[in-house]
């Protein structure tokens, strides 16, 4: 058989054609499983920005419905609430949990703070964190005791010092 140079370019053209239709056969699964990750890991934000308790937690997909969980959420509850919000969206299988929780950094600074009151000779007044204000209570002697211990706590943290102390005069004898 005799091939003139136009038949030749003719192939050429034909298989140029199939060798990219094939290529972009082969790209068609993988652009569809990134889209369908996209869609579920949108579904799963929408979940969870739902529920004003859960706007701390963020989510991506690391495999098809396998998602994590990411952020800061006030507790352990609202933690264990994320991840069931998360298993309820269609298309997840699989939950990877890696919130942290605002409580544990908030018992860190009370137990500075109290370690501290301690010291100080504040035997009868505690401490308790929650967000960025402390929360005072117990008992002083005098209002001058009453100030240096809101001193102690704001030498010691950032946060804003809410008193709840009682002011107990001492015995004069």
């Amino acid at each position: 058989m005799i091939m003139n140079r136009n038949s030749s370019s003719t192939i050429f053209a034909r298989l140029s054609v199939a060798a990219f239709a094939i290529a972009l056969a082969l790209a068609i699964p993988r652009a569809a499983r990134a889209d369908a990750s996209t869609v579920l890991m949108n579904r799963v934000q929408y979940a969870l920005a739902a529920n004003t308790n859960l706007n701390g937690a963020s989510c991506y997909v690391v495999s098809p419905g396998v998602v994590v969980l990411y952020g800061t959420v006030f507790n352990d509850k609202d933690r264990d609430l994320a991840e069931s919000t998360a298993r309820g969206v269609r298309g997840v299988h699989k939950v990877v949990n890696t919130l942290r929780t605002s409580t544990g950094k908030w018992l860190e600074q009370e137990s500075r703070i109290n370690d501290t009151l301690l010291l100080n000779g504040f035997n009868s007044v505690q401490v308790r964190v929650i967000a960025n204000q402390a929360y005072l209570s117990g008992t002083v002697s005098s209002p001058g005791e009453e100030q240096r211990a809101i001193r102690t706590v704001s030498s010691v943290s950032n946060l804003q010092v809410v008193n709840f102390m009682r002011v107990v005069p001492g015995s004069i004898f």
